[in-house]
């Protein structure tokens, strides 16, 4: 066993976007003092990461961030990249759910919705009847199917709203709570009483705020905000903040067990290593935290052990462009899970971004598993190539085998915000409060993209500075 270290003024566990960013916030970089961030892989950055082979750029998982977030332009302006962001095509405002064994456009407008052959007249009639249909008040839980079923009707939601659950979060529409994974949308509901009349009082908002003239604020994967990336990949995020962060960075450190002893934390690893640290951050998934205070505290350990994960595999393909028939005039598509496929959908990574392909090549990034197929993560290579070419070949007119072909598996992929989502991370606040200099960060609490993270990572350093608990 490695001897004690020197005391430190802070440890952080985890070298996520969500670690790392609480090490920039807390302003590390310059001042570096006794703090550590410990990882237990070999490198940082969790699952962001970009590969870039035979002339593709592949990112390994999210494959960037809405700029709606003042907090990550922060981040992204003081790491000096501002000027290496890379907003998604316009033409990837078009998206597409495959029902009946052909792609149909996604509606976005009335007209639009009327013509669409992705619901029947009765059930477009009922998603119009939404501005009439009575707000719920309580503040009990509910699904995300069943809101969209009450606002929308069932068919639409299943239509629309569960392939979209599937492409975000990986999850089943029926199982997530709708105030924990889309807490905007309940707002809107019990400030306006309807979707449809927040959505056009946002657009009156927004018109005044534009002295009278409608700009656009919407963009590929979301209202209010446009899909951004940077050029080459969203890995330059993680490099330049493990650049500025070097002098704390310790990789290889998997956790093994934490302790109190005399006002500090004392923290070990599986090598031997041990520090004490007055103040301690857990920004590891939840079954990490779990197992690395199953002897410590039992009762917070089995609170971490509450938040299932969705495991996700994704397939990276590159193509040469003469051999797919599609004209790949869009953001990509999702499959509703009635459609009986084991594809959630596939994103035409070279439509949105540019570089993401050599030229004359395409490159799609196609997704398997979630809450509904935990399994799929467990086939080989092959197989889910084969699993691809069978399910989306047909649809895209996929000649040939791929060009290039990578898969990246994420055992805990994505967290799963199901029903009692926010007891459950209650009892973790409650727990981690009575334990002083404990604070916890990451995707699992409260929303699982990069902004979410980069948001908590900024509340967490404040407190920190602060000396709260």
């Amino acid at each position: 066993m490695h001897p004690l270290e020197n005391d430190l003024d802070g440890l952080i566990v985890g070298g996520g976007i969500s670690g790392l960013t609480v090490a920039h916030w807390l302003r590390l970089h310059e001042s570096p003092g006794l703090w550590q961030l410990w990882e237990a892989s070999d490198r940082v950055g969790g699952t962001i990461g970009t590969d870039r082979v035979q002339g593709y750029s592949i990112d390994w998982g999210p494959n960037g961030f809405l700029d709606r977030e003042p907090l990550t332009l922060k981040l992204v302006e003081e790491l000096g990249l501002t000027s290496r962001l890379e907003r998604a095509d316009e033409k990837s405002e078009k998206r597409f759910i495959l029902k009946g064994g052909r792609l149909h456009a996604v509606p976005f407008s009335p007209p639009a919705m009327l013509k669409t052959g992705l619901l029947r007249f009765h059930e477009k009639l009922r998603l119009f009847a939404e501005p009439f249909i009575p707000a719920r008040r309580d503040d009990e839980d509910e699904s995300v199917f069943d809101f969209a079923a009450r606002r929308i009707g069932r068919a639409a939601a299943a239509t629309f709203v569960d392939p979209m659950v599937s492409g975000v979060f990986g999850g089943l529409a029926r199982e997530l709570s709708l105030p924990s994974c889309f807490p905007i949308m309940r707002e809107m509901e019990l400030r306006y009483g309807s979707l449809v009349k927040a959505l056009i009082a946002r657009r009156r908002e927004k018109r005044a705020q534009n002295n009278g003239t409608q700009k656009k604020s919407g963009g590929p994967a979301g209202p209010g905000g446009w899909l951004t990336s940077f050029q080459t990949g969203l890995d330059l995020l993680v490099a330049v903040l493990r650049e500025r962060l070097q002098p704390i960075i310790r990789t290889g450190h998997a956790v093994t067990g934490i302790s109190r002893s005399g006002g500090l934390w004392e923290v070990s690893d599986g090598r031997g290593h041990r520090v004490r640290a007055r103040r301690l951050v857990i920004a590891c998934p939840t079954g990490a935290a779990a197992r690395m205070t199953e002897d410590f505290d039992r009762d917070l350990s089995a609170a971490f052990s509450a938040i299932p994960y969705a495991a996700i595999a994704v397939v990276a393909s590159g193509h040469r462009r003469q051999e797919i028939a599609h004209p790949l005039d869009g953001f990509g598509f999702l499959i509703p899970r009635n459609e009986g496929l084991r594809t959630l959908g596939s994103i035409w990574t070279s439509s949105i971004f540019a570089g993401r392909a050599p030229e004359g090549h395409v490159q799609f990034r196609t997704m398997f598993g979630g809450a509904g197929d935990p399994s799929v993560i467990n086939l080989s290579d092959a197989e889910l190539w084969t699993t691809v070419h069978r399910e989306i070949g047909p649809l895209l007119g996929i000649r040939g085998e791929p060009a290039f072909l990578r898969v990246y598996r994420w055992q805990e992929g994505i967290p799963q915000f199901t029903l009692g989502h926010r007891e459950r991370r209650r009892r973790l606040e409650e727990l981690a409060a009575r334990r002083q200099g404990l604070y916890l960060v990451g995707n699992a609490y409260y929303g699982v993209g990069l902004n979410d993270c980069v948001k908590m990572a900024h509340a967490v350093a404040e407190r920190i500075k602060d000396g709260s608990v």
